[in-house]
């Protein structure tokens, strides 16, 4: 079955089988910033951005993805948002492993992304799942923090004044 997407900003096709999951068939494309992880859907180590949202992708079959904008870690790395991420997590002092990058990233993306500054219970509540096998979870939300305010300086935002 041929599934067309867009898949970083390039049309394309995956020609599978429709119960495949989107991580098989991305990992057939060699896209190999999507790990294997737990196949739950939890960890986070297969994050993609589809339309805009991360998304687990051992768990979406990949007939489910027909006509979405799939973006990977590799492409996601082109991004301005990207460099606001990096360099909150330097300043918080997050060193990411390779193996949970995606989850870690794309998670912090949707959280810089969102109108309202979160919460740091909000960020709580959306990373509970994440594998932290090369971080702390403090850490990582205080890097979601100064990512946010690196955005908001790159973007010309201030806060707190009238």
């Amino acid at each position: 079955m041929q599934i067309p997407v867009m898949l970083n900003d390039e049309a394309d096709l995956f020609d599978v089988s429709p119960n495949e999951s989107l991580l098989q068939a991305l990992r057939e494309k060699k896209l190999y910033k999507v790990k294997c992880g737990c196949m739950e859907g939890h960890c986070g180590n297969c994050m993609v951005l589809i339309d805009g949202k991360p998304v687990p992708s051992c768990i979406v079959p990949v007939a489910a993805v027909r006509d979405s904008n799939i973006v990977t870690l590799e492409f996601f790395k082109s991004f301005p948002e990207y460099s606001d991420i990096m360099t909150g997590f330097r300043q918080a002092g997050v060193n990411l492993c390779g193996y949970c990058d995606a989850g870690k990233i794309l998670t912090a993306y949707q959280l810089i992304t969102t109108p309202a500054r979160p919460s740091i219970q909000q960020i709580t509540d959306m990373i509970k799942d994440l594998d932290f096998c090369c971080t702390d979870r403090n850490s990582y939300i205080n890097g979601i923090l100064y990512a946010i305010a690196t955005k908001h300086k790159r973007e010309g935002k201030k806060y707190g004044r009238k």
